[in-house]
Protein backbone atom coordinates (compact mmCIF):
# COMPACT_ATOMS: atom_id res chain seq x y z
CA UNK A 1 0.00 0.00 0.00
CA UNK A 2 1.33 3.43 -0.93
CA UNK A 3 2.06 5.87 1.91
CA UNK A 4 -0.62 8.27 0.64
CA UNK A 5 -3.22 5.50 0.49
CA UNK A 6 -2.25 4.28 3.95
CA UNK A 7 -2.89 7.66 5.52
CA UNK A 8 -6.18 7.98 3.64
CA UNK A 9 -7.36 4.63 5.03
CA UNK A 10 -6.12 5.58 8.50
CA UNK A 11 -8.08 8.83 8.38
CA UNK A 12 -11.25 6.96 7.39
CA UNK A 13 -10.72 4.46 10.19
CA UNK A 14 -10.25 7.24 12.72
CA UNK A 15 -13.40 8.95 11.48
CA UNK A 16 -15.35 5.70 11.87
CA UNK A 17 -14.38 5.62 15.56
CA UNK A 18 -15.75 9.11 16.22
CA UNK A 19 -19.35 9.59 17.26
CA UNK A 20 -21.65 12.14 18.81
CA UNK A 21 -21.24 12.59 22.56
CA UNK A 22 -23.26 10.20 24.73
CA UNK A 23 -23.54 12.63 27.65
CA UNK A 24 -24.11 16.35 27.91
CA UNK A 25 -20.75 18.06 27.32
CA UNK A 26 -19.50 21.23 28.93
CA UNK A 27 -18.71 24.20 26.71
CA UNK A 28 -15.88 26.70 27.14
CA UNK A 29 -16.45 29.38 24.50
CA UNK A 30 -13.59 31.90 24.15
CA UNK A 31 -14.36 34.96 22.04
CA UNK A 32 -11.77 37.59 21.07
CA UNK A 33 -12.34 40.95 19.43
CA UNK A 34 -10.48 42.00 16.28
CA UNK A 35 -8.08 39.02 16.20
CA UNK A 36 -6.95 38.42 12.61
CA UNK A 37 -6.99 34.90 11.24
CA UNK A 38 -3.30 35.17 10.35
CA UNK A 39 -2.23 36.28 13.83
CA UNK A 40 -1.49 32.72 14.93
CA UNK A 41 1.67 30.66 14.69
CA UNK A 42 -0.37 27.66 13.59
CA UNK A 43 -1.73 29.74 10.69
CA UNK A 44 1.79 30.30 9.37
CA UNK A 45 2.71 33.53 11.15
CA UNK A 46 6.43 33.27 11.89
CA UNK A 47 6.75 35.98 14.53
CA UNK A 48 3.55 36.06 16.62
CA UNK A 49 3.76 34.18 19.92
CA UNK A 50 0.57 32.17 20.47
CA UNK A 51 1.73 28.85 21.95
CA UNK A 52 -1.50 28.03 23.77
CA UNK A 53 -3.87 28.60 20.87
CA UNK A 54 -1.44 26.77 18.58
CA UNK A 55 -1.50 23.80 20.97
CA UNK A 56 -5.29 23.94 21.10
CA UNK A 57 -5.36 23.70 17.31
CA UNK A 58 -3.08 20.65 17.41
CA UNK A 59 -5.58 19.00 19.76
CA UNK A 60 -8.63 19.79 17.65
CA UNK A 61 -9.74 21.28 14.34
CA UNK A 62 -8.75 24.66 12.91
CA UNK A 63 -11.14 26.16 10.39
CA UNK A 64 -8.67 27.73 7.97
CA UNK A 65 -11.27 29.65 5.96
CA UNK A 66 -13.70 30.97 8.57
CA UNK A 67 -15.40 34.32 7.97
CA UNK A 68 -17.56 36.56 10.09
CA UNK A 69 -21.05 37.28 8.71
CA UNK A 70 -20.28 41.01 9.06
CA UNK A 71 -16.93 42.51 9.99
CA UNK A 72 -18.35 44.51 12.88
CA UNK A 73 -18.80 43.73 16.58
CA UNK A 74 -22.49 43.92 17.50
CA UNK A 75 -23.95 42.38 14.32
CA UNK A 76 -21.52 39.46 14.45
CA UNK A 77 -22.16 38.86 18.16
CA UNK A 78 -25.90 38.71 17.47
CA UNK A 79 -25.25 36.30 14.59
CA UNK A 80 -23.07 34.07 16.76
CA UNK A 81 -25.88 33.83 19.30
CA UNK A 82 -28.69 33.18 16.81
CA UNK A 83 -27.08 31.43 13.83
CA UNK A 84 -28.58 33.89 11.35
CA UNK A 85 -27.19 36.73 9.22
CA UNK A 86 -27.50 40.39 10.25
CA UNK A 87 -30.03 40.92 7.45
CA UNK A 88 -32.27 38.44 9.30
CA UNK A 89 -31.84 39.53 12.93
CA UNK A 90 -31.71 43.19 11.79
CA UNK A 91 -28.84 44.33 14.03
CA UNK A 92 -26.53 45.97 11.51
CA UNK A 93 -24.56 48.44 13.61
CA UNK A 94 -22.87 48.71 16.98
CA UNK A 95 -25.08 49.62 19.94
CA UNK A 96 -24.30 51.99 22.80
CA UNK A 97 -26.23 53.54 25.67
CA UNK A 98 -29.18 51.16 25.52
CA UNK A 99 -30.03 48.64 28.22
CA UNK A 100 -30.39 45.60 25.95
CA UNK A 101 -31.27 44.68 22.39
CA UNK A 102 -33.20 41.64 23.58
CA UNK A 103 -36.93 42.21 23.71
CA UNK A 104 -36.72 45.14 21.29
CA UNK A 105 -39.24 44.26 18.54
CA UNK A 106 -37.08 45.74 15.76
CA UNK A 107 -34.53 42.95 16.33
CA UNK A 108 -35.18 39.24 15.81
CA UNK A 109 -32.86 37.59 18.33
CA UNK A 110 -34.79 34.52 19.42
CA UNK A 111 -33.93 31.72 19.84
CA UNK A 112 -30.28 31.86 20.89
CA UNK A 113 -27.88 29.26 22.21
CA UNK A 114 -27.60 30.50 25.83
CA UNK A 115 -31.37 30.28 26.26
CA UNK A 116 -31.62 26.90 24.55
CA UNK A 117 -28.78 25.43 26.60
CA UNK A 118 -30.21 26.76 29.85
CA UNK A 119 -33.66 25.35 29.06
CA UNK A 120 -32.06 21.94 28.47
CA UNK A 121 -30.22 21.80 31.78
CA UNK A 122 -26.93 23.63 31.29
CA UNK A 123 -25.65 26.16 33.81
CA UNK A 124 -24.65 29.25 31.85
CA UNK A 125 -22.21 32.08 32.45
CA UNK A 126 -20.93 35.07 30.52
CA UNK A 127 -17.82 37.10 31.41
CA UNK A 128 -16.33 40.05 29.52
CA UNK A 129 -17.29 42.27 26.61
CA UNK A 130 -20.94 41.85 25.56
CA UNK A 131 -21.69 44.73 23.16
CA UNK A 132 -25.40 43.96 23.01
CA UNK A 133 -26.51 46.43 25.65
CA UNK A 134 -25.36 48.04 28.86
CA UNK A 135 -27.21 45.70 31.26
CA UNK A 136 -27.47 42.02 32.08
CA UNK A 137 -29.69 40.48 29.36
CA UNK A 138 -31.25 38.19 31.97
CA UNK A 139 -30.75 34.73 30.45
CA UNK A 140 -27.40 33.69 31.97
CA UNK A 141 -27.16 32.08 35.40
CA UNK A 142 -24.08 34.23 35.97
CA UNK A 143 -23.35 37.46 34.11
CA UNK A 144 -20.27 39.62 34.62
CA UNK A 145 -20.14 41.56 31.38
CA UNK A 146 -20.12 45.07 30.00
CA UNK A 147 -21.20 46.58 26.73
CA UNK A 148 -18.02 48.01 25.17
CA UNK A 149 -15.29 50.65 25.31
CA UNK A 150 -14.21 49.87 28.84
CA UNK A 151 -10.45 50.33 29.30
CA UNK A 152 -8.26 47.24 29.14
CA UNK A 153 -6.75 48.20 32.49
CA UNK A 154 -8.54 48.73 35.79
CA UNK A 155 -6.25 51.70 36.40
CA UNK A 156 -2.87 52.83 35.15
CA UNK A 157 -1.15 50.63 32.60
CA UNK A 158 1.26 48.15 34.22
CA UNK A 159 0.38 49.56 37.66
CA UNK A 160 -3.09 48.03 37.96
CA UNK A 161 -4.79 44.75 37.05
CA UNK A 162 -5.11 43.96 33.35
CA UNK A 163 -8.80 43.36 32.72
CA UNK A 164 -8.38 40.10 30.74
CA UNK A 165 -6.35 38.66 33.66
CA UNK A 166 -9.19 39.52 36.06
CA UNK A 167 -11.81 38.06 33.72
CA UNK A 168 -9.81 34.86 33.41
CA UNK A 169 -9.60 34.50 37.19
CA UNK A 170 -13.36 35.01 37.45
CA UNK A 171 -13.94 32.38 34.77
CA UNK A 172 -11.66 29.85 36.50
CA UNK A 173 -13.47 30.44 39.80
CA UNK A 174 -16.89 29.92 38.16
CA UNK A 175 -15.69 26.80 36.38
CA UNK A 176 -14.47 25.30 39.63
CA UNK A 177 -17.73 26.09 41.42
CA UNK A 178 -19.77 24.54 38.61
CA UNK A 179 -17.52 21.65 37.62
CA UNK A 180 -20.29 19.09 38.15
CA UNK A 181 -21.87 20.52 35.00
CA UNK A 182 -23.02 20.45 32.43
CA UNK A 183 -22.01 24.06 32.00
CA UNK A 184 -21.66 26.65 29.28
CA UNK A 185 -19.08 29.36 29.99
CA UNK A 186 -18.35 32.16 27.55
CA UNK A 187 -15.30 34.34 28.15
CA UNK A 188 -15.21 37.37 25.86
CA UNK A 189 -11.93 39.29 25.74
CA UNK A 190 -11.85 42.85 24.41
CA UNK A 191 -8.18 42.76 23.27
CA UNK A 192 -6.56 42.62 20.82
CA UNK A 193 -9.03 45.39 19.90
CA UNK A 194 -7.42 48.83 20.09
CA UNK A 195 -6.10 50.63 22.07
CA UNK A 196 -3.14 48.28 21.85
CA UNK A 197 -1.75 48.57 25.36
CA UNK A 198 -1.01 45.08 26.70
CA UNK A 199 1.28 44.48 29.69
CA UNK A 200 4.81 45.55 28.86
CA UNK A 201 6.18 42.06 29.47
CA UNK A 202 4.42 40.88 26.31
CA UNK A 203 5.74 43.80 24.28
CA UNK A 204 9.25 42.95 25.53
CA UNK A 205 8.88 39.45 24.06
CA UNK A 206 9.04 41.05 20.59
CA UNK A 207 12.04 43.27 21.37
CA UNK A 208 14.62 43.50 18.61
CA UNK A 209 12.27 42.38 15.87
CA UNK A 210 11.22 44.74 13.11
CA UNK A 211 7.49 44.07 13.39
CA UNK A 212 4.79 46.61 12.50
CA UNK A 213 1.94 47.02 14.98
CA UNK A 214 3.96 45.18 17.62
CA UNK A 215 1.59 46.08 20.47
CA UNK A 216 -1.30 44.49 18.58
CA UNK A 217 0.56 41.20 18.38
CA UNK A 218 1.70 41.56 21.99
CA UNK A 219 -1.99 41.90 22.91
CA UNK A 220 -2.66 38.62 21.08
CA UNK A 221 0.09 37.03 23.16
CA UNK A 222 -1.44 38.45 26.35
CA UNK A 223 -4.78 36.85 25.51
CA UNK A 224 -3.06 33.62 24.48
CA UNK A 225 -1.52 33.42 27.95
CA UNK A 226 -4.96 33.76 29.53
CA UNK A 227 -6.38 31.11 27.20
CA UNK A 228 -3.61 28.84 28.42
CA UNK A 229 -4.73 29.46 32.00
CA UNK A 230 -8.31 28.51 31.14
CA UNK A 231 -7.21 25.32 29.41
CA UNK A 232 -4.96 24.39 32.31
CA UNK A 233 -7.92 24.84 34.68
CA UNK A 234 -10.04 22.52 32.53
CA UNK A 235 -7.32 19.90 32.82
CA UNK A 236 -6.82 20.35 36.57
CA UNK A 237 -10.55 19.86 37.13
CA UNK A 238 -10.46 16.65 35.10
CA UNK A 239 -12.90 18.07 32.54
CA UNK A 240 -10.88 17.82 29.33
CA UNK A 241 -12.59 14.78 27.82
CA UNK A 242 -16.12 16.13 28.31
CA UNK A 243 -15.54 19.80 27.48
CA UNK A 244 -15.94 21.37 24.06
CA UNK A 245 -13.46 24.25 23.76
CA UNK A 246 -14.18 26.89 21.12
CA UNK A 247 -11.93 29.80 20.20
CA UNK A 248 -13.17 32.35 17.68
CA UNK A 249 -12.94 36.05 16.90
CA UNK A 250 -15.58 38.58 15.86
CA UNK A 251 -13.60 39.97 12.90
CA UNK A 252 -10.11 40.99 11.91
CA UNK A 253 -8.03 44.17 11.64
CA UNK A 254 -6.80 46.06 8.55
CA UNK A 255 -4.55 48.64 10.30
CA UNK A 256 -5.97 51.19 7.82
CA UNK A 257 -4.01 49.47 5.04
CA UNK A 258 -7.13 48.77 2.95
CA UNK A 259 -9.45 51.19 1.15
CA UNK A 260 -12.73 52.08 2.84
CA UNK A 261 -11.46 50.91 6.23
CA UNK A 262 -9.56 52.11 9.27
CA UNK A 263 -9.56 48.69 10.93
CA UNK A 264 -12.50 46.48 9.77
CA UNK A 265 -15.88 46.61 7.96
CA UNK A 266 -14.62 45.31 4.60
CA UNK A 267 -14.44 41.94 2.86
CA UNK A 268 -10.66 41.77 2.48
CA UNK A 269 -8.98 38.86 4.26
CA UNK A 270 -7.43 40.92 7.06
CA UNK A 271 -10.86 42.18 8.11
CA UNK A 272 -13.25 39.44 7.05
CA UNK A 273 -11.44 36.25 8.02
CA UNK A 274 -11.23 35.03 11.61
CA UNK A 275 -9.61 32.24 13.61
CA UNK A 276 -11.96 29.43 14.63
CA UNK A 277 -10.67 26.41 16.53
CA UNK A 278 -12.62 23.61 18.22
CA UNK A 279 -11.44 20.82 20.51
CA UNK A 280 -13.51 17.91 21.80
CA UNK A 281 -11.39 14.83 22.49
CA UNK A 282 -12.60 11.50 21.08
CA UNK A 283 -15.45 13.15 19.19
CA UNK A 284 -14.00 15.55 16.61
CA UNK A 285 -10.62 15.09 14.87
CA UNK A 286 -7.39 16.32 16.38
CA UNK A 287 -4.59 18.18 14.59
CA UNK A 288 -6.77 18.65 11.53
CA UNK A 289 -7.47 21.64 9.30
CA UNK A 290 -10.94 22.18 7.87
CA UNK A 291 -10.03 23.81 4.55
CA UNK A 292 -13.60 24.44 3.40
CA UNK A 293 -15.23 27.81 3.77
CA UNK A 294 -17.44 28.44 6.79
CA UNK A 295 -19.20 31.45 8.28
CA UNK A 296 -19.28 31.81 12.04
CA UNK A 297 -23.08 31.61 12.03
CA UNK A 298 -22.28 27.89 11.61
CA UNK A 299 -21.00 27.82 15.16
CA UNK A 300 -24.44 28.05 16.81
CA UNK A 301 -25.96 25.02 15.04
CA UNK A 302 -22.72 23.06 15.48
CA UNK A 303 -22.78 23.80 19.20
CA UNK A 304 -26.43 22.73 19.48
CA UNK A 305 -25.70 19.58 17.52
CA UNK A 306 -22.93 18.68 19.98
CA UNK A 307 -25.35 19.35 22.84
CA UNK A 308 -28.03 17.13 21.28
CA UNK A 309 -30.48 20.02 21.06
CA UNK A 310 -32.67 20.34 17.93
CA UNK A 311 -31.53 23.16 15.64
CA UNK A 312 -34.28 25.78 15.20
CA UNK A 313 -35.78 26.00 11.72
CA UNK A 314 -34.87 29.68 11.31
CA UNK A 315 -31.13 29.04 11.66
CA UNK A 316 -29.25 29.94 8.47
CA UNK A 317 -25.91 28.47 9.49
CA UNK A 318 -24.95 24.84 8.96
CA UNK A 319 -23.87 22.40 11.64
CA UNK A 320 -20.39 21.18 10.78
CA UNK A 321 -20.49 18.24 13.18
CA UNK A 322 -21.47 15.57 10.60
CA UNK A 323 -18.56 16.65 8.39
CA UNK A 324 -16.17 16.61 11.35
CA UNK A 325 -17.31 13.12 12.33
CA UNK A 326 -16.71 11.88 8.78
CA UNK A 327 -13.46 13.77 8.28
CA UNK A 328 -15.04 15.59 5.32
CA UNK A 329 -13.18 18.88 5.62
CA UNK A 330 -13.33 20.44 2.14
CA UNK A 331 -15.43 23.16 0.51
CA UNK A 332 -19.20 22.64 0.48
CA UNK A 333 -20.84 26.03 -0.06
CA UNK A 334 -19.72 29.56 -0.85
CA UNK A 335 -19.25 31.94 2.06
CA UNK A 336 -21.11 35.25 2.10
CA UNK A 337 -20.38 38.38 4.09
CA UNK A 338 -22.36 41.61 4.22
CA UNK A 339 -20.71 44.86 5.28
CA UNK A 340 -21.22 48.56 5.71
CA UNK A 341 -17.87 50.26 5.14
CA UNK A 342 -16.22 52.65 7.56
CA UNK A 343 -17.99 55.98 8.10
CA UNK A 344 -16.05 59.04 6.95
CA UNK A 345 -13.55 56.96 4.99
CA UNK A 346 -13.63 57.76 1.25
CA UNK A 347 -17.04 59.37 1.80
CA UNK A 348 -18.49 56.24 3.42
CA UNK A 349 -20.30 54.36 4.74
CA UNK A 350 -21.29 52.25 1.72
CA UNK A 351 -23.01 48.91 1.43
CA UNK A 352 -20.85 45.96 0.42
CA UNK A 353 -21.32 42.25 -0.27
CA UNK A 354 -18.58 39.62 -0.48
CA UNK A 355 -18.75 36.04 -1.77
CA UNK A 356 -15.97 33.48 -1.77
CA UNK A 357 -15.89 29.94 -3.14
CA UNK A 358 -12.67 27.94 -3.07
CA UNK A 359 -9.84 30.17 -4.30
CA UNK A 360 -11.98 32.97 -5.79
CA UNK A 361 -13.49 36.00 -4.07
CA UNK A 362 -15.84 38.66 -5.44
CA UNK A 363 -16.55 41.97 -3.66
CA UNK A 364 -19.34 44.26 -4.87
CA UNK A 365 -20.22 47.70 -3.49
CA UNK A 366 -22.96 50.25 -3.99
CA UNK A 367 -21.66 53.81 -3.94
CA UNK A 368 -23.79 56.91 -3.57
CA UNK A 369 -23.92 59.43 -6.44
CA UNK A 370 -21.80 61.89 -4.45
CA UNK A 371 -19.06 59.36 -3.64
CA UNK A 372 -15.56 60.62 -4.47
CA UNK A 373 -14.12 59.51 -7.85
CA UNK A 374 -11.52 57.23 -6.26
CA UNK A 375 -14.26 54.87 -5.09
CA UNK A 376 -15.01 53.76 -8.66
CA UNK A 377 -12.01 51.44 -8.70
CA UNK A 378 -13.54 49.58 -5.77
CA UNK A 379 -17.08 49.03 -7.06
CA UNK A 380 -16.30 45.47 -8.17
CA UNK A 381 -13.23 43.43 -7.22
CA UNK A 382 -12.25 39.87 -8.06
CA UNK A 383 -9.31 38.05 -6.51
CA UNK A 384 -7.72 34.65 -6.96
CA UNK A 385 -6.54 33.90 -3.44
CA UNK A 386 -4.27 31.07 -4.53
CA UNK A 387 -2.34 33.16 -7.02
CA UNK A 388 -2.75 36.41 -5.08
CA UNK A 389 -3.28 35.75 -1.35
CA UNK A 390 -2.58 39.39 -0.53
CA UNK A 391 -5.46 40.58 -2.75
CA UNK A 392 -3.24 43.02 -4.60
CA UNK A 393 -4.44 42.36 -8.17
CA UNK A 394 -8.07 43.08 -8.94
CA UNK A 395 -8.79 40.88 -11.99
CA UNK A 396 -12.48 41.72 -12.31
CA UNK A 397 -12.08 43.36 -15.71
CA UNK A 398 -10.14 40.49 -17.27
CA UNK A 399 -12.18 38.85 -20.07
CA UNK A 400 -10.70 35.51 -19.05
CA UNK A 401 -12.55 35.77 -15.73
CA UNK A 402 -16.05 36.52 -17.03
CA UNK A 403 -17.31 33.03 -16.28
CA UNK A 404 -15.91 33.15 -12.76
CA UNK A 405 -17.56 36.51 -12.10
CA UNK A 406 -20.88 35.14 -13.32
CA UNK A 407 -20.50 32.04 -11.15
CA UNK A 408 -19.73 33.95 -7.96
CA UNK A 409 -22.38 36.57 -8.67
CA UNK A 410 -24.84 33.74 -9.17
CA UNK A 411 -24.05 32.36 -5.71
CA UNK A 412 -24.56 35.78 -4.16
CA UNK A 413 -27.78 36.42 -6.05
CA UNK A 414 -29.22 33.05 -5.03
CA UNK A 415 -28.32 33.80 -1.41
CA UNK A 416 -29.93 37.24 -1.62
CA UNK A 417 -33.14 35.83 -3.06
CA UNK A 418 -33.32 33.11 -0.43
CA UNK A 419 -32.48 35.26 2.57
CA UNK A 420 -34.35 38.39 1.53
CA UNK A 421 -31.47 40.73 0.74
CA UNK A 422 -32.51 42.96 -2.17
CA UNK A 423 -29.09 44.62 -2.35
CA UNK A 424 -27.40 41.32 -3.26
CA UNK A 425 -29.92 40.86 -6.05
CA UNK A 426 -29.44 44.44 -7.24
CA UNK A 427 -25.64 44.26 -7.26
CA UNK A 428 -25.51 40.91 -9.06
CA UNK A 429 -28.28 41.39 -11.63
CA UNK A 430 -26.01 43.09 -14.21
CA UNK A 431 -23.54 40.20 -13.84
CA UNK A 432 -25.94 37.27 -14.01
CA UNK A 433 -28.51 38.39 -16.58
Amino acid sequence: MRRRDFFGVAALAAAACRSRPATKPNFLFILADQWRADALGVAGNTFVKTPNVDKLASEGVRFANAYSPMALCTPTRASLLTGVYPITHNLRGNVYKIDTVFGDPQYKLEPHYPGLLKSHGWKTAYIGKWHLGEKDPGFFDYYNGYNSQWPHWLGERDNSPYRPDVETEDAMRWMEENQEGPFFLEVSYYPPHDPYNPPQRYVDMYEGQSIPHVEYYAACTAIDWNIGRLLEKVDKLGLRDNTVVIFVSEHGETFAERPLSTNKRVGYEESAKVPWIMRFPHVIPHDEVYEGGVVTIDLMPTLLDLAGIPIPARVEGHTRLPELLKGDLGWKQPVIQMNVTQPRVMGGPYDERMVRFEEWKLILRKFTPDAPPETKAHAAELYNLTADPGETQNVFESPANRAKVTELAGYLRKWGEKIGDPLSVELTSPLTG
